[in-house]
């Protein structure tokens, strides 16, 4: 949507049909990508959103709208549902979570904040880790960051295939795909692509990028066949945090999911929504309501049995220290 030259709103959509028929527009990237939306320049976003309601309910390219993971600050999308309920669209919702390491001023003050058990167990891990020679290795690569996404990949599709499921990096399309995000990332200085290894060997790597104040821990891997007695993917993911206190971030953003590592680094849950929108005129809208409850059903089975996606379960194979 523009305003002259002036680009002020994206809504970033695709269309695919469900199971049912229906004609349904997600937001792009879902369900590997958290944080779904549409994006509005702040001092528009009352009529871009209520523009981009009624243009969608006069196109008959669509059925349902499903915009899974929205934050509850993601203010765009949030207005653009109260558009579509005034136009007499139905709005189904689900709340599910985010987790969030919120960051101080300085590292003693974050270690603080754990409890003193926890904050000793990973003190003693740590110190065990540096006594192996353990070092964090950061791809410095912005031209060619390749050879870090696949050593990335075999790791995190070892990891995977071990728990007898597969990588969310496992094909040839996803690889290229997260090998052009690198490259743009890198040369934006916004990619944390880091290892841990000790003796010549890597034991777990997370694939991050900056924002904002915040460091989003996309994906994560670790080797499920050695050190596991030192939680080698939580203190990489520990190390990262105080990596991001020194260098000023405000949020280490663990992403969806409430998986037990999360709380042992002193994460807190935030809201995040899963929104269907039904279209009121569309009869393939309706009959894909009707078999809502199924579809959670398989929906549920196919997130269980999704590799490796960002958040949930993708995170350090350890849950606890």
């Amino acid at each position: 949507m523009w305003a002259g030259d002036r680009l002020v709103g994206l809504a970033p959509f695709c269309r695919e049909r469900t199971r049912s028929g229906a004609r349904r527009l997600r937001t792009l990237g879902s369900p590997e990508a958290d944080y779904g939306g549409v994006v509005v320049a702040p001092d528009v976003v009352g009529p871009v959103s209520r523009l981009l309601a009624e243009t969608l309910y006069e196109d008959r390219a669509w059925d349902v709208v499903w915009m899974p993971e929205v934050l509850e600050e993601a203010t765009a999308s949030h207005r653009l549902l109260t558009h579509f309920r005034e136009r007499g669209m139905r709005v189904l919702v689900r709340e599910s979570c985010t987790c969030r390491v919120s960051l101080p001023a300085s590292w003693s003050e974050y270690l603080s904040v754990l409890s003193p058990p926890t904050r000793r167990r990973l003190l003693q891990k740590a110190r065990r880790l540096e006594e192996l020679g353990a070092r964090v290795v950061r791809c410095e690569s912005p031209s060619d960051p390749s050879a870090g996404v696949e050593a990335f990949a075999r790791l995190h599709t070892e990891q995977w295939t071990q728990k007898g499921r597969g990588s969310l990096l496992l094909n040839s399309r996803q690889i290229r795909f997260h090998t052009l995000l690198t490259a743009a990332l890198a040369k934006q200085n916004r990619l944390d692509l880091c290892w841990l290894q000790v003796g010549g060997s890597v034991h777990a790597a997370v694939y991050d990028f900056r924002f904002g104040k915040s460091v989003y821990s996309y994906l994560s891997a670790v080797d499920l066949r050695h050190l596991q007695r030192l939680s080698p993917g939580i203190l990489l993911t520990l190390w990262r945090i105080r990596a991001a206190i020194e260098d000023g971030y405000s949020w280490y953003d663990l992403l969806r999911g409430e998986e037990p590592y999360k709380a042992t680094l002193g994460a807190r849950p935030y809201p995040t929504y899963t929104y269907q929108v039904v279209h009121p005129k569309r009869w393939r809208a309706w009959w894909y309501l009707a078999l809502g409850p199924l579809r959670e059903r398989l929906l549920r089975k196919e997130a269980a049995a999704r590799p490796g996606a960002p958040g949930a379960g993708s995170g350090p194979a350890e849950d606890g220290v």
